[in-house]
């Protein structure tokens, strides 16, 4: 009765055949697959470092569009919170001091920040729904040369 120990050799188990052979062809199935193995890996590797590299430099290029936006985002949300404390009271002294502190140079430069900061944020958002809509509509330049 013939045993199958490798995809490439049979073998038959009689007197001819010694556990040395045996042992020869068990050794030749454990290279052969752990060479499949270590070739996995090694693609497995390339796959996966040039995957980070392209996430790592995807991110890097984001953050450098992004930078300026973030930091418009950051100023709306601390002028916002600012002239609440300092230009709008929440007393009833502040109620009769607000006509006088909204001219102010510091709550006139908040109230700038507050309306730039909110304009530019919309823009932002009308140029990121923009993109978003080309890019699935296929309207960028890539589809339209393969056309």
């Amino acid at each position: 009765m013939p045993i199958r120990l490798s995809n490439k050799k049979l073998i038959k188990t009689n007197e001819e055949s010694t556990k040395e052979e045996i042992n020869e062809l068990k050794d030749n199935e454990f290279h052969w697959k752990n060479k499949n193995v270590n070739l996995l890996l090694k693609n497995s590797y390339y796959c996966i470092n040039n995957s980070c590299i392209f996430l790592y430099k995807t991110i890097k290029i984001i953050i450098k569009i992004s930078g300026v936006y973030l930091l418009w985002i950051f100023l709306h949300f601390c002028a916002s919170y600012l002239y609440t404390k300092l230009c709008v009271p929440t007393t009833l002294l502040g109620l009769l001091m607000s006509p006088f502190l909204t001219a102010t140079p510091h709550c006139q430069g908040l109230r700038w920040v507050i309306y730039n900061g909110a304009n530019i944020i919309n823009n932002m958002w009308i140029v990121v729904g923009s993109w978003l809509c080309a890019n699935i509509m296929g309207l960028n330049n890539d589809s339209q040369h393969d056309n």
